[in-house]
């Protein structure tokens, strides 16, 4: 066993300090010392340390659990009951679609979409200014004659309401600058209508229009 430490040390100079012997640096013997491996060694504070081939609970490399610092433990704890509950955030609102410009442009192009959906062979949609007055007339027929008497019919009553259509459409034809072709067989079943013969003259024939207030075809 190395000396104790209250035995007076041997050699050295006294006004130096004492001097430890090489025995006493050597700490392997001490049975509060373990050597882990070359170098490493395990050192406990206090009682003895036993000798079961590991280091001691609490001890690694030569430092003791209560050396090292302790990482906090999470809040694993849940909510307490009770407690509020963090607001929900509200949904964003979505924007309105924007309506569409309209112009007569696009309302153009929806009358060209609509009219070819009609399935009809003939058809017109028309709004229509009468000294000041707008008015809207819209059909649709396989009948050609049909759509163009609506047509002229209709437009001769925005005309003057007050006389009868067949009148304001023979001013306005009588007034245009494109001439009107009738065919010979509308002449003839005109000229039929009436008590004239061969035999008369054209004056006969000016007298029985006038007599009519005018030549229907």
């Amino acid at each position: 066993m190395p000396p104790g430490r209250d035995e007076e040390p041997t050699g050295g100079d006294p006004e130096e300090g004492p001097v430890l012997s090489p025995e006493e640096l050597d700490i392997a013997e001490d049975e509060r010392v373990k050597e882990l491996d070359d170098g490493r060694y395990v050192v406990s504070s206090g009682d003895p340390i036993a000798d079961t081939g590991s280091e001691p609970a609490g001890q690694i490399d030569g430092e003791t659990a209560s050396d090292r610092p302790v990482p906090p433990e999470p809040d694993t704890d849940p909510e307490p009951a009770g407690a509020p509950s963090a607001p929900t955030p509200p949904e964003p609102e979505s924007e309105p679609d924007a309506e569409p410009e309209l112009t007569a442009r696009t309302v153009h192009e929806w009358l060209t979409d609509d009219m070819g959906a009609a399935n009809s062979r003939y058809g017109f949609d028309i709004t229509a200014a009468f000294d000041g007055e707008v008015s809207q007339q819209r059909m649709v027929s396989n009948d050609v004659v049909t759509i163009f008497e609506s047509l002229v019919m209709w437009y001769a009553q925005q005309i003057d309401r007050n006389t009868p259509v067949e009148e304001v459409l023979g001013i306005l034809l009588m007034e245009a600058n494109v001439p009107v072709r009738y065919p010979p067989d509308a002449i003839v079943r005109t000229l039929e209508s009436t008590d004239l013969s061969p035999e008369d003259s054209i004056a006969d024939l000016l007298e029985e229009i006038r007599e009519d207030e005018g030549l229907q075809l």
